[in-house]
């Protein structure tokens, strides 16, 4: 694509994100002064790429931005920059270290932002290597973000893997209590040590996006627990918001 062609799509996209519905190939041509060929394939390209829907009378709808994730797109750039406030706050006021996580494409949990708070003991981890999911909290809440039958193949694959047959059961159970209550707890890690709270974030249609995650030292974790789960579900709603506003723009896929 030639200078000219990759000035003329972020155009498109910046303003096709303006308009608050779908717009026809006539007026992105006369909105942006663009020749019909061009417009015609910046369109079709937008399409392909997944970032725009044709609908049934022709009009283009906008259904996404770059660096916005959707469920075909593993895109986490735009997650972390809109959530990165939310998490210094609720770093600050929980006093314990702050980790967003997402599910990639096999359903292990991956964790895209890390904050330390300013204290001498801390929890830390590293985020380079991903989790089974059903191991940690921030993973139990994403799994309340799948279909039921996503769930019971993740659950029936886990046990299967870890020769473990009630754990199939173990892991809808807990799955479900997190549903129920809209936050996950574990006192007792993975890690030898070290207890997390985790709650999910939705975008703007509902769907678990990502796991806001306050983690620290077994003890003292224990001992805050409730300033703890309500930093962090507070703390995953404010991050909510910040997505659906990001998305309030554009219209509902």
């Amino acid at each position: 694509m030639s200078g000219r062609g990759a000035e003329r799509i972020l155009l498109l996209l910046e303003w096709m994100a303006r308009q608050e519905g779908a717009v026809s190939f006539s007026d992105a041509v006369a909105a942006l002064e663009l020749p019909k060929s061009s417009a015609l394939g910046l369109l079709r390209m937008l399409v392909d790429l997944g970032y725009a829907a044709r609908e049934d009378d022709g009009r283009y709808r906008l259904c996404r931005l770059p660096g916005e994730p959707d469920d075909a797109h593993q895109a986490w750039g735009t997650l972390a920059r809109l959530t990165d406030a939310v998490l210094h706050t609720a770093v600050h006021e929980a006093g314990e270290s702050g980790f967003l996580a997402v599910l990639d494409e096999d359903d292990r949990v991956r964790y895209i932002s890390k904050l330390m708070p300013e204290r001498e003991i801390r929890y830390d981890r590293d985020i380079t290597v991903s989790r089974r999911a059903h191991q940690v909290t921030s993973g139990i809440v994403l799994l309340t973000g799948l279909s039921a039958g996503r769930l019971a193949a993740y659950a029936a694959r886990a046990a299967e893997e870890a020769g473990d047959p009630d754990l199939r059961e173990a892991i809808l159970s807990k799955v479900e209590d997190a549903r129920a209550a809209g936050h996950a707890v574990n006192l007792r890690g993975v890690v030898e040590g070290a207890a997390g709270v985790a709650a999910p974030v939705l975008d703007a249609d509902g769907c678990v996006r990502a796991a806001l995650n306050i983690a620290g030292p077994a003890d003292r974790m224990a001992a805050n627990i409730d300033q703890v789960i309500a930093v962090t579900c507070e703390s995953a709603a404010q991050a909510t918001a910040a997505l659906t506003a990001f998305r309030h723009r554009l219209p509902a896929r």
